[in-house]
């Protein structure tokens, strides 16, 4: 029987080999996982604000002002004007787009790769579960409020 110190283990060794795996896989580009992150939010999204960045990540806003800085400094996204100073939004750049494009056909199929032996039906189970646990910490950081 599995408990759950198992699955989380489990659930945490894969994250990381993944996450590990595919920045090796990035870094032909000079990108991190945690970059292209933000560079994806924002090919889907468009323009956001670092509190928008900072929801979908689910990380500490320190971490993705330092990455957003990052991205800045190698002119892939770039800062909106804008009249209020405190509200910060950000848009790729055309160099941005080109590295979206590149990186994007790297993550999809070292993504293909990684779950060539999942079944349809199993990436579904995987996905419902991963859903329950994802409200239920969602759940807990509202009742710790």
């Amino acid at each position: 029987m599995i408990n759950s110190y198992h699955f989380f283990h489990q659930y945490l060794q894969v994250s990381r080999a993944f996450t590990k795996n595919l920045n090796e896989q990035l870094a032909a580009h000079g990108m991190f996982h945690s970059q292209w992150a933000i560079i994806h939010f924002l090919k889907g999204n468009g323009p956001a604000t670092l509190s928008e960045i900072v929801q979908y990540l689910n990380v500490e806003k320190p971490t993705v002002t330092r990455t957003v800085s990052r991205l800045e400094e190698r002119k892939l996204i770039a800062q909106l004007e804008s009249n209020d100073k405190r509200l910060k939004r950000i848009e790729l750049t055309s160099a941005g787009e080109e590295i979206y494009e590149l990186c994007k056909g790297i993550t999809v199929n070292y993504e293909k790769t990684v779950i060539a032996d999942v079944s349809e039906e199993e990436l579904e189970i995987a996905m419902t579960v991963i859903k329950k646990i994802q409200k239920q910490l969602q759940q807990e950081d509202v009742d710790r409020l």
